[in-house]
């Protein structure tokens, strides 16, 4: 009586992907362009932070001013003064107060570009998706409270000159990134649980 054995292969051949969807092949073309997109606003940001940085601490002309209300570039209001007629170390702290003011919008620019680059190679409900998403609005919650930060360390040391800190737009933009950070914790929740769900056996 003959013995009949089957043997499994000893190379088998990758499963092939699922082809794209049509919607699928919508969302990586837009996250790609977005990603573009969001990447040349932080090259640009970027480039606008270190004019800015550099007028500050070199331009002596009357072009450049600030006053109680706010900076201008031109003709000022009669209460305004030129940036450069003031002393070294008050422009160092305007410089300082220029870089946190910038940071967390270089830093929304930043996460929304990885975050759609991200989309663009497939990775939508990732726990690292997730993570980038609630970056965004951890970021956007920054943005919103800079303008008081530096509010109190500049009316506390006797810098401010410019005391027009608070807007409605900063109010908006901390409800807005709070939302943001709380959807993207609920995203990596979800994650995390599907990832424990395909894990069990």
């Amino acid at each position: 009586m003959a013995t009949v054995l089957h043997l499994k292969p000893l190379y088998s051949a990758p499963a092939k992907p699922p082809p794209e969807s049509a919607a699928q092949r919508r969302v990586r073309i837009g996250s790609r362009v977005a990603a573009w997109l969001f990447a040349g606003l932080l090259a640009l940001s970027g480039l606008l932070l270190a004019t800015a940085i550099a007028t500050m601490l070199v331009y002596k002309g009357e072009l450049v001013r600030i006053g109680p209300d706010n900076c201008y570039i031109g003709e000022g209001p009669p209460n305004s003064v030129a940036f450069g007629s003031l002393p070294l170390p008050h422009r160092l702290v305007y410089v300082a107060v220029g870089i946190v003011r910038a940071t967390p919008i270089l830093m929304i620019f930043w996460s929304l570009r990885a975050l759609f680059s991200g989309y663009a190679r497939g990775e939508v409900f990732s726990a690292q998706a997730a993570r980038r998403f609630g970056r965004v609005g951890a970021w956007l919650c920054a943005y919103a409270v800079s303008p008081l930060a530096c509010h109190l360390v500049l009316s506390a040391t006797g810098y401010e000159i410019d005391k027009n800190w608070a807007h409605m737009a900063s109010v908006q933009a901390f409800i807005l990134g709070l939302l943001v950070f709380v959807v993207g914790q609920v995203m990596q929740i979800g994650s995390e649980i599907e990832a424990d769900r395909e894990a069990f056996v």
